[in-house]
């Protein structure tokens, strides 16, 4: 499983949609759909990698009580 799967993954946990995660990211729901099934995301752009990397930071601070 890659790091992308994996946050993709948690994202999905939490209640996202892949339609909120790429909405988020600035991507088509097709492209989080094939990364989360881990058929693309070895080389993801740096822009989208960061993007992903604040959102589950965002999510993950936000259920801290």
């Amino acid at each position: 499983m890659t790091k992308w799967q994996t946050i993709i993954l948690q994202l999905r946990a939490k209640g996202m949609t892949q339609t909120q995660i790429a909405s988020e990211i600035g991507c088509s729901q097709n492209y989080i759909s094939n990364l989360e099934n881990g058929l693309c995301g070895k080389r993801l752009s740096h822009d989208f990698g960061q993007k992903l990397e604040a959102l589950q930071k965002k999510h993950s601070d936000s259920k801290v009580a």
